[in-house]
């Protein structure tokens, strides 16, 4: 029996463990694109940076408040909506930023932005950049 827990642990350390919560991270820095930049508001503003699965779940939600450009960012297991994350999971990171603080319900006026590339939890030097206005 004790050999059995010290293979099962020995498999977690060594990454066979898909599934991880507790030290879940995306890291990286949002931005404006130079032609938005004058129609930014200036108080009262929410920053939502949304990481989601290859569904379109949203899986994880960090806001910042009056955020200054280039703001950045950490989400890490306190931001997960789930209590878990595959290790390998395809992720799609989004920026929305607005003055009525309700995230994935864009209003006119509100920004968005995309980071490009394929993204896995722990990667860090994400750049998402809001260059579309609603």
């Amino acid at each position: 029996m004790k050999k059995l827990v010290f293979l099962a642990l020995a498999a977690a350390v060594s990454g066979g463990c898909e599934l991880f919560a507790t030290d879940f991270r995306l890291s990286g820095t949002v931005d404006v694109a130079p032609r938005l930049r004058d129609r930014l508001p200036k108080e009262n503003v929410m920053l939502f940076i949304v990481a989601e699965n290859a569904g379109g779940v949203p899986i994880a939600v960090h806001r910042i408040v009056n955020p200054e450009f280039p703001a950045a960012f950490r989400l890490g297991p306190s931001d997960l909506l789930i209590p878990t994350v595959r290790r390998r999971e395809p992720l799609k990171v989004h920026a929305e930023m607005n003055t009525h603080g309700d995230v994935g319900t864009p209003k006119p006026g509100d920004l968005e932005g995309d980071a490009k590339g394929e993204l896995f939890p722990g990667m860090g030097g994400i750049r998402v950049v809001l260059d579309l206005q609603r």
